[in-house]
């Protein structure tokens, strides 16, 4: 379990800002002027755009001055869900293929609905990417505040990564310190198993990473570093007469505090009211459709996304076939140990040599979302396979 949360953190890199997203394209010498999309992001500037003008043609977009609306663009708007933990390698390829086709055709934005407690750091951080790619279509996270209350430790990172976020009234973000699972499946901070020194590594990377997400779309950047460090103590002052968020302990003397955003001692956890507050979040919505309403978007056709969905079912169906091998393997081990013949032998042996082959196929297909080991599967397979050759050659 806990090399699935350090993979890639040590890695991080500052995020580049993203360009502007538009619809409208002026040539900066010619005056030249289409209105749509761009279909794909740009390679070295080069991107295919479909134009209300000429349909689809390709443009050097450094020659235009690109400015948003909605002129040109689809009356839709694709919708992807993140309803629970992130956890399962095939849901996130199902999310990058899937926010990626989207962005190509054009909608008025891609709405991600978000209701998770968080999970995996590797995968977020795959979505995130996805999401930093996508440069031709605007990206709103909408934390639906569902069955699990809101957008929790990993999914911060996703829902910082877009471009809006709004929130529903009863929903919160934050809490997003690393953790793993000990043997019983209880969380446990990552410094409580790896020491404080290495914990402190992997947790800084995090919280840096979280930081930056912020940084490039205006939010606090240290009200994110509150949500994976209890330790810090994050205060609004007035600077210039603007409000600016500061750890305490850079506090100065003539600074006067107008508010304390998160205390020492805890992981700092925002109501949807206090996110808008504080910059975190930017509206509130009731539900979707006021969002929508709000967004000129409420005769719009919603194209809802189904691969994540089906990539889910069929991580359910890979746990049940697994079950059955479990029982499939425990009867030919018994029925191995029970028998007084050679044919017996070779028969039980023939349908442990089946399921081994049939478990590895699963692996190599699916990857990390089969929990097995392949390397003691292989070597099971390896000695049951030669006891079993060893007995067809008997005569």
């Amino acid at each position: 379990m806990l090399k699935l949360f350090l993979h890639s953190l040590l890695l991080l890199t500052v995020l580049s800002v993203i360009p502007a997203r538009a619809d409208t394209f002026v040539n900066t010498e010619t005056s030249e002027t289409y209105h749509g999309f761009a279909v794909r992001n740009p390679i070295d500037g080069v991107s295919d755009v479909n134009t209300v003008e000429k349909g689809v043609i390709t443009l050097n977009l450094n020659q235009f001055k690109i400015t948003r609306d909605k002129t040109g663009r689809n009356n839709t708007v694709a919708l992807l869900s993140v309803p629970d933990q992130i956890a399962l390698g095939m849901e996130t390829t199902a999310f990058e293929t899937a926010l990626a086709g989207a962005a190509s055709k054009g909608p008025l934005f891609i709405l991600i609905e978000i209701d998770s407690p968080g999970g995996r750091v590797d995968m977020a951080m795959r979505m995130s990417s996805a999401i930093q790619k996508i440069s031709n279509c605007d990206t709103y996270a909408y934390i639906n505040g569902g069955a699990c209350g809101g957008a929790y430790s990993a999914a911060v990172a996703v829902s910082l990564t877009c471009d809006k976020i709004y929130m529903a009234p009863v929903s919160v973000m934050g809490a997003a310190t690393v953790i793993t699972m000990d043997e019983n499946g209880k969380p446990i901070e990552i410094r409580e198993v790896l020491g404080e020194t290495i914990g402190e590594k992997i947790g800084s990377a995090w919280r840096n990473y979280l930081a930056s997400l912020a940084t490039n779309k205006n939010r606090p950047a240290v009200l994110a570093k509150a949500m994976e460090d209890k330790d810090i103590e994050v205060i609004e002052i007035n600077k210039d007469g603007k409000r600016v968020f500061i750890e305490s302990i850079n506090k100065s003397s003539d600074d006067v505090v107008i508010k304390t955003w998160s205390k020492k001692g805890s992981l700092l956890t925002l109501t949807a009211q206090e996110a808008v507050d504080c910059g975190m979040a930017d509206k509130i919505y009731e539900n979707r459709q006021a969002l929508l309403k709000d967004q000129n978007a409420l005769s719009a056709q919603i194209i809802p996304d189904k691969s994540m969905e089906e990539a889910r079912k069929l991580c359910a169906r890979i746990e049940k076939s697994l079950e059955k091998i479990n029982a499939s393997f425990d009867l030919g081990v018994k029925q191995l140990k029970a028998t007084r013949t050679r044919g017996q032998a070779m028969k039980a042996m023939r349908s442990l040599i089946n399921d081994a082959h049939f478990v590895l196929g699963l692996k190599r297909k699916f990857g990390e979302d089969v929990p097995v080991d392949e390397k003691m599967v292989q070597n099971f397979l390896n000695s049951v396979q030669a006891e079993y050759d060893a007995l067809k050659a008997m005569r």
